[in-house]
């Protein structure tokens, strides 16, 4: 399962990604704003990246390493 060194490297890096949706730039972490689907959805795209194994989790669960 995810370390807590994985959890807190894959939250770092989901804050900085961003998305193109209708032509808006869209970020996971604007300007303090957390846009809580988008952190989840990337954490997740960094553990399957990485091969990192993982349990089902939410947004509560990322909470902490904010």
């Amino acid at each position: 399962m995810a370390t807590t060194s994985e959890i807190k490297k894959a939250v770092e890096w989901a804050l900085s990604q961003e998305i193109i949706d209708d032509g808006m730039k869209v970020k996971v972490n604007d300007s303090g704003s957390i846009n809580n689907h988008l952190l989840v959805d990337f954490v997740r795209e960094y553990y399957n990246d990485n091969d990192i194994e993982y349990r089902t989790f939410d947004f509560n669960d990322l909470k902490k390493y904010l």
